[in-house]
């Protein structure tokens, strides 16, 4: 079949969890003999460094950015629509509707994320065929643990007015779609509970099967690692939780941990306390996560906001690498705690639990293996794009 992709932004390199969603579904439904056209917003990538993209798909590129700008905040006060959608809402995009069908007939069209939504109305002008909405995350669930954490009462009170405007914007979009595939079940329960009448799915995210052949290597004791870009607002409230929290106590136990920082997106003035500064080394981005993080004890991922399902744990497992997490971070994987992976909630019990897997107390072993197949099972990418090919051909059948 013939498909459409529409993305908020080229999904390669796949140097993020959402990135990997979009290309990880593009390649392998490509590799399972369909046709892909995949329009993306340049946002601030650089189109020449797409080409393992354009192995499996033809891309368009549009030159939208979707920075926030204080002007548009201030506008977007008067709009129904919250801003962190409303900025995506581009000419370019009509534009490109309206010449790609005067050539081109998809079976069917997905739309990536609630972002690019907005455009189904366009899309219903143009085509008969089903529309498909992938929700990476409920939007309404991120504004919401946005605004419960803010300080500052202007902040808060605007994004208390957002969250307001999402939470009724975001499951009244979904409904327009013939179907909209959510990445957990507890993300297709949480919007269903405002409506009903949304047609929905759980696909979850994939992940590449050579991680799960790579060997598991000698680790340093009292090494943690972490993750992911800190500008995203969940993954830097997490660390900063942890490192105002949560590491002191575990530093006073285990003196000679190190915790290992990486991804990309620091934020200026990021600057951990005098007592634990010296235990925290900012790694930023690397080309090969997996290679760097091969001799690292445990990771760590104190996530207090969000929705969808974290990637990174799925590769993560798929890699061998143990891992301790709140519950909110392992939403939507079957795991349990002390089985595939460590849990804990509260900040005592988050660094006692470190401090117990430094002593021996927990199966490392046990865990990497129970870990690896559960992804095994469930989560290569290969059964992701055939779940995915299963709905789309049912979609094309109702016609």
């Amino acid at each position: 079949m013939k498909i459409l992709f529409i993305s908020p932004k080229i999904p390669y390199p796949p140097t993020d969890g959402g990135r990997w969603s979009i290309f990880g579904v593009v390649k392998y439904l490509n590799l399972r003999n369909h046709q892909i056209d995949l329009v993306a917003y340049k946002q601030n990538e650089n189109p020449d460094q797409a080409e393992e993209l354009r192995r499996f798909a033809k891309l368009f590129v549009l030159n939208v950015k979707t920075p926030n700008k204080l002007s548009g905040m201030i506008k977007n006060l008067f709009s129904p629509v919250p801003y962190n959608l409303w900025k995506y809402r581009s000419n370019e995009l009509i534009a490109f509707v309206d010449e790609y069908f005067k050539e081109n007939k998809p079976d069917i069209i997905h739309v990536n994320n609630l972002h690019m939504g907005w455009i189904i109305d366009t899309l219903r002008l143009y085509s008969s065929v089903p529309i498909v909405i992938k929700e990476e995350n409920l939007e309404m669930e991120i504004m919401r643990g946005f605004c419960e954490n803010r300080k500052n009462l202007f902040v808060k009170l605007y994004s208390f007015i957002q969250y307001r405007k999402i939470r009724g914007y975001e499951p009244s979009l979904c409904e327009k779609f013939d179907l909209c595939v959510f990445v957990s079940k507890e993300d297709e329960a949480r919007i269903k509970r405002i409506n009903r009448n949304i047609k929905s799915a759980v696909i979850p995210v994939g992940v590449e099967k050579s991680l799960l052949d790579m060997e598991i290597n000698t680790k340093n004791q009292y090494s943690l690692v972490h993750i992911g870009s800190l500008a995203w607002y969940p993954n830097f409230d997490g660390i900063s939780w942890f490192l105002r929290k949560i590491y002191p106590l575990i530093l006073q136990k285990c003196p000679q941990t190190r915790l290992y920082l990486y991804g990309g997106g620091l934020p200026k003035g990021f600057n951990p306390e005098s007592q634990i500064k010296s235990n925290v080394v900012i790694m930023g981005f690397v080309e090969d996560i997996w290679q760097s993080i091969s001799d690292k004890l445990l990771a760590i991922v104190p996530l207090r906001i969000g929705s969808g399902i974290r990637v990174k744990i799925l590769e993560m497992l798929a890699r061998g690498q143990n891992i301790i997490s709140t519950s909110l971070g392992v939403e939507g994987i079957p795991v349990s705690s002390g089985k595939e992976i460590l849990i804990a909630d509260t900040e005592m019990e988050f660094a006692y639990k470190v401090i117990d897997y430094f002593s021996g107390r927990f199966d490392s072993a046990s865990m990497t293996e129970c870990g690896r197949n559960l992804i095994r099972e469930n989560y290569t990418w290969e059964k992701v794009a055939e779940k995915y090919e299963e709905h789309y051909n049912n979609l094309i059948g109702q016609l």
